[in-house]
């Protein structure tokens, strides 16, 4: 499959795309700084220079896609509006591409989701990073009332460890009760990668833990 890669020089970006590979599919990467993705020479890699935050930029990464993963993150910015920037170019760019199927990375916490987190990670989120989840949720919005056969995937706090594919898969509507624990990258990014190949989860939030 032709998959589009939004962050793929970030830490849950380089697992998506390294998984992808794994798994016999071609990714156009759209990254800022072509020296800082590892697979720039692979010829199965096609690496384009841009802004995320551009929706030129994107419909150009997006052509010829099955699918787009965006795989943002915001790094130890806890003021950043980088979902908030980027939601929009994105569906724009989407739609100018004719690609349908969008997987996107928030987090749980974002805006009204804080309702599903463990009492000690909405406070922690809430306290240190309040303005970032609020920005996250402003984005998840704009992508749940697109016309894009989105999946807004909302993972608890991450960890450091390998690809397991031994993790939970809750979706945000239907179900109750509040959510904890860790999930590492690795299996976040499976998570991503199987979404967009498979057709699962389609216009749903699903929340990711172990």
């Amino acid at each position: 499959m032709q998959l589009t890669l939004l962050g793929a020089t970030g830490p849950i970006g380089r697992q998506v795309l390294e998984q992808a590979l794994a798994a016999g599919h071609r990714v156009t990467a759209l990254v800022r700084d072509a020296a800082r993705l590892p697979q720039r020479d692979d010829e199965r890699v096609t690496v384009l220079i841009g802004d995320a935050a551009s929706a030129a930029d994107v419909e150009r990464a997006a052509r010829g896609s099955g699918a787009l993963i965006c795989a943002l993150g915001p790094g130890k910015d806890y003021k950043s509006t980088l979902a908030t920037r980027t939601a929009g170019p994105v569906l724009d760019a989407m739609a100018a591409a004719g690609v349908q199927r969008l997987v996107w990375l928030s987090a749980l916490g974002s805006g009204d989701t804080h309702r599903r987190q463990s009492l000690f990670q909405a406070g922690a989120s809430r306290l240190v990073m309040g303005t970032l989840m609020a920005d996250k949720g402003v984005a998840d919005e704009t992508i749940a009332r697109s016309d894009r056969a989105w999946t807004i995937a909302l993972p608890v706090m991450f960890a450091d460890g390998r690809t397991t594919g031994d993790y939970e898969t809750i979706p945000l509507d239907g179900t109750r009760g509040r959510v904890g624990g860790r999930i590492s990258r690795p299996d976040v990014a499976d998570f991503l990668l199987s979404a967009a190949t498979s057709g699962l989860w389609i216009r749903r939030r699903v929340i990711l833990t172990r």
